[in-house]
């Protein structure tokens, strides 16, 4: 059965081999069309060795170009939402351990923010709020949907393109990925 909890939601500068499929990260996927792809990371990596999938999560869009070297890409409103639930989770998995272990809540929020990305919803907006991760009152990005209502996702996080066989759960589907028919 593969582990259920929830790494950290941001990204690691370090990338690490997998014992199941080593040296697969940033393969374009051939199996899939031209213009979808699924992305994940090596915070999304399973830490169950007897899992069969390298990620435990990945999020089906279209390749958007890339920022220092990384992926970016845009997804639909659910795969984003995914995105953000991922990421909540991470978050919520923190705090709880923190508390768990005898800090006040405030502490262990504050704790959590120190190490993840404040991501959160107003209406069609995505705000992805690092100013205490990164103690620059000025990061934070406000993302709306493009014409097609789709989002650009990089939020400065390492993505690579990754074989859907390695990733446990996927969000998004690849066939239906693209903007709604009309």
């Amino acid at each position: 059965m593969a582990d259920t909890s929830r790494g950290p939601a941001a990204p690691t500068p370090r990338r690490r081999d997998h014992p199941h499929r080593p040296g697969r990260d940033g393969d374009p996927m051939s199996t899939n069309p031209p213009d979808t792809r699924i992305f994940s990371g090596d915070w999304l990596e399973t830490t169950d060795p007897s899992c069969p999938h390298r990620y435990r999560e990945g999020y089906a869009g279209t390749p958007a170009g890339t920022w220092n070297g990384w992926q970016v890409f845009t997804a639909t409103p659910q795969v984003m939402d995914a995105i953000i639930d991922s990421h909540h989770t991470a978050a919520l998995h923190m705090i709880t351990a923190e508390v768990a272990g005898g800090a006040h809540l405030d502490e262990a929020w504050l704790h959590a923010l120190q190490h993840l990305a404040s991501i959160s919803r107003l209406g069609d907006l995505v705000v992805v709020d690092t100013r205490v991760l990164q103690s620059d009152p000025t990061q934070v990005e406000i993302l709306a949907p493009d014409t097609d209502g789709r989002y650009r996702v990089g939020f400065g996080w390492m993505w690579n393109t990754v074989d859907p066989a390695d990733v446990h759960t996927v969000h998004g589907t690849i066939a239906a990925d693209g903007p709604p028919p009309p």
